[in-house]
């Protein structure tokens, strides 16, 4: 076996060297293809993918309209359920006759409404049954067995805050000076309270007249109403 003359190699290596190099060439442009074709998004694919953009921006846009409209939006404010023509104040619902009666009658009749006569806690209420009472005296609940006994109201237990009260008399009643006593027979109007109404559970229920929904105390420092008709 002969050797190529240096001439023939040289020839030979130049001619696979320029096979090599348009292999290399046609691989690579083939290369460059199939990746910017897989690349490139397909049409149903661009499709899916608006469709799911514009889903998501306007599920975001749902959300943030409902957070708005619930933040700027009035809230309802409670309504406290007292009887008709009864008062609230405090948590309490608080009813001023319009007759007379001795103390014990007094009770009586509170009692038939499902309250007692007036338990008062502090300066804030008592202050407050004087605004409403008018001219007339009334009766409370506070008495005493006699004149060397301490106060207590009709739910027997003591008078805890110290009201001044004037007089001798066993029972309590309110005039134009505040908390006077007097002989329990004298006939005077009253006040009934009671706590205010508790909703209502599912196995009890009831009809009321329409509510009566009443702040502490109105712009001229008396009670006012409002009725909502037709709740339950």
């Amino acid at each position: 076996m002969s050797c190529p003359s240096p001439p023939a190699m040289k020839r030979s290596l130049c001619h696979h060297g320029q096979k090599e190099q348009i292999v290399l060439q046609h691989w690579a442009y083939s290369h460059r293809a199939d990746t910017g074709h897989s690349m490139e998004m397909k049409p149903e694919a661009r499709v899916a993918c608006q469709v799911m953009l514009a889903v998501l921006f306007t599920a975001l846009f749902i959300t943030a309209t409902a957070f708005a409209v619930q933040a700027f939006q009035p809230r309802a404010q409670p309504c406290f359920q007292c009887p008709f023509d009864w008062i609230r104040y405090r948590g309490k619902c608080y009813y001023f006759s319009e007759v007379e009666g001795n103390w014990t009658s007094s009770q009586d009749n509170c009692s038939a409404l499902g309250a007692s006569l007036a338990m008062l806690d502090s300066m804030e209420d008592l202050s407050f049954v004087m605004r409403y009472k008018g001219i007339s005296e009334h009766w409370i609940g506070l008495l005493r067995e006699d004149e060397e006994q301490p106060w207590q109201w009709v739910n027997r237990s003591l008078l805890s805050y110290p009201f001044p009260i004037r007089g001798v008399g066993l029972c309590a009643y309110l005039d134009d000076n505040g908390l006077s006593s007097s002989h329990c027979s004298t006939e005077r109007s009253w006040i009934c309270n009671k706590h205010e109404l508790q909703s209502l559970g599912k196995g009890n229920r009831m009809r009321w007249p329409p509510n009566l929904c009443v702040s502490s105390l109105g712009a001229a420092g008396r009670p006012y109403h409002s009725q909502i008709s037709g709740a339950p």
